[in-house]
């Protein structure tokens, strides 16, 4: 470069360009030491801003499901304190058989008096069993987390059914009414075909005649062999239909066009919750003579077709028990806010009944303990209440609820039935005591250890190495400085020149 020259000060220009990278190298390394992270934004690293969100991510989920784990330590501490009050109150029923079976001691007024002990007891028992709660949900009455298999899955597409008070065991579906979609339809024998053109099907419709279609208040686009987006006398109901398809997603509905039967648009799901509104405007009558209440539901009807859906309707029936009406459902799912709910499959859609169709166990409880779907842990809690206790000891005495010590015999044979009332509880006591050491505690020590490393990972990527930026930083201070130095020197080259016009 001359130094001679004025008109392009070239070591200005390049002073300028290494300036402005000097600044935004500076920019960078104080935005990074002031907000801690290395990746500020897509630009300073996109590949590493990926997985570090994925790190992010996971680490995330990882503090939900370690939060998962102690809540379910929680409730099974609340489970299994409820179950320890409920040892303590069968020991003294199996203290007070005790009593009653010796005559030594007893007298037939007494005898009646530790019945009524017992019976106190018995009704505590079952008030915790009935009220023992976390979160809402109960926990000892059979129902915490009742286990569904669908058995026919050709009627039934999912259960979630809660036993309450209800035996376990097959259940039957009685479907009583059938979930409808909304559907709107042209009069019948309406279509001839689907290839014969609308115009064809109406009597007063003419070359150049328009008519816009429009579905629940938005029109449909007919491109193929339409005019203007419209309804023309070269469209065909098949070029409806495609059109209808087309917006499928935005307008809610799917149309069909049979032969020798009727055009129809029925919404995409089942329900009360779903309407169709079919309606057809007159946009150009070239002949002037077009009567628009032909084109959709017959000469002299309404212009307009409007319906709603239905929703299904039916009752289950539990291991023989009564039939309960489920009756709070939507569409295709029947439910009730006690017995829980079950979807049919469109096939099961239909008045029938369904027998066997799901099996419900009681007591399975859920805890989500990973980060990824399948990763959870389960555990069964029986019913205890005093009619689920004790049973199949003595054919006198079928569970706990029926014990009578009010004579000797009765008295003697309540025994059998408290001691295996007294083992099933403390079974369960033991099962949830392991079941909460082993998977819950245990899993989340392990959430624990995998949250630390991931957020290593993590940091690694994105956070901001001080000891290396604030090199960087210093660096670019020094940069910015020289910059602006020789800067202002290089503007001044060109006054050199004055010396050679002075000369």
């Amino acid at each position: 470069m001359a130094i001679t020259s004025i008109n392009q000060n070239i070591a200005s220009l390049n002073a300028q360009r290494n300036l402005s990278l000097n600044s935004t190298r500076l920019q960078n390394s104080v935005e990074r030491l002031s907000s801690g992270l290395r990746i500020n934004s897509g630009a300073d690293d996109p590949s590493g801003l990926i997985i570090s969100e994925m790190l992010r991510a996971q680490v995330s989920s990882l503090d939900v499901a370690q939060q998962n784990a102690l809540q379910g330590v929680n409730l099974i501490k609340t489970a299994e304190g409820a179950l320890n009050e409920a040892n303590g109150l069968i020991k003294q029923m199996r203290n007070l058989a005790v009593s009653a079976a010796s005559d030594s001691n007893n007298t037939d007024a007494s005898r009646a008096s530790l019945q009524q002990q017992l019976a106190s007891a018995l009704t505590t028992l079952d008030s915790i069993a009935n009220t023992t709660t976390y979160g809402g949900r109960k926990l000892l009455d059979g129902s915490a987390g009742t286990q569904n298999t669908v058995g026919d899955s050709t009627h039934v597409a999912s259960a979630s059914l809660q036993l309450a008070d209800q035996n376990e065991g097959w259940v039957n579906v009685n479907v009583t009414g059938a979930a409808a979609k909304a559907t709107v339809a042209s009069a019948a024998a309406a279509v001839t075909t689907a290839a014969t053109t609308f115009a064809a099907d109406m009597t007063k419709f003419d070359a150049g005649d328009e008519v816009g279609m429009y579905i629940n208040g938005t029109k449909v686009n007919v491109t193929t062999n339409g005019q203007n987006g419209n309804i023309g006398d070269a469209t065909t109901w098949q070029n409806i239909v495609d059109a209808v398809t087309a917006q499928q997603s935005s307008l809610g509905v799917t149309a069909t066009a049979t032969a020798g039967g009727t055009f129809s648009v029925s919404s995409l799901g089942y329900g009360s919750d779903q309407h169709v509104s079919v309606e057809l405007r007159k946009i150009t009558d070239s002949g002037g003579d077009m009567d628009i209440s032909e084109a959709l539901s017959g000469a002299g009807q309404d212009l307009f077709g409007a319906n709603a859906g239905a929703d299904a309707t039916g009752t289950v029936q539990f291991n023989g028990g009564s039939a309960i009406a489920l009756t709070g459902g939507k569409g295709l799912t029947l439910s009730d806010s006690t017995y829980g709910s079950l979807t049919l499959t469109a096939a099961g859609n239909n008045v029938g009944a369904w027998n066997s169709a799901i099996y419900a166990q009681s007591g399975e409880l859920s805890f989500q303990i990973g980060i990824n779907a399948g990763e959870t842990a389960h555990m069964a809690i029986q019913s205890c209440k005093t009619s689920d206790l004790g049973k199949g000891v003595d054919a006198t005495y079928t569970s706990l609820a029926a014990v009578d010590i009010s004579t000797v015999d009765g008295a003697s044979k309540a025994l059998g039935v408290i001691d295996k009332a007294i083992s099933e509880v403390s079974n369960l006591r033991g099962g949830l005591g392991a079941f909460q050491t082993n998977q819950l505690e245990s899993q989340s020590r392990s959430l624990a250890v995998a949250r630390e490393n991931l957020a290593a990972s993590e940091s690694a990527i994105r956070d901001t190495d001080f000891g290396k930026e604030m090199s960087e930083y210093t660096t670019s201070q020094i940069l910015m400085q020289a910059s602006t130095s020789f800067l202002t020197q290089s503007n001044a080259l060109p006054n050199q020149v004055l010396s050679l016009i002075k000369g």
